[in-house]
């Protein structure tokens, strides 16, 4: 399903698990779901910066260009002109997250 992003005013791919009941709202974030926004171009650096100043954020070294973890929803990676966030709706989040990350750095 894609939904309109709340904080990138893009687009947000979102993946199911089998816990969403058929015709969940994409737009609204869910638990047992994956989240991905991806925003490119002149506009990507803007939104980075945007949303790390927004909330808690954690550095996290070795993803892009910078990376950081919101503190309890979501990672965000900007490399070069292309800004990720994914948000893994599972308790723990952080470890499943950086590993989706790094499978999408080397296609941005």
């Amino acid at each position: 399903m894609i939904g309109k992003a709340t904080v990138e005013s893009g687009k947000a791919c979102v993946f199911y698990g089998p816990g969403v009941p058929v015709g969940t709202n994409p737009n609204v974030a869910v638990g047992d779901s994956v989240r991905v926004v991806l925003v490119v171009g002149p506009d990507a650096r803007k939104y980075f910066d945007n949303y790390r100043h927004q909330v808690h954020a954690k550095t996290i070294t070795g993803l892009g260009d910078e990376a950081f973890y919101d503190g309890y929803a979501s990672i965000s990676v900007l490399k070069g002109d292309a800004y990720v966030r994914i948000a893994v709706g599972i308790a723990n989040n952080l470890r499943p997250e950086e590993m989706l990350a790094r499978d999408a750095l080397p296609r941005m």
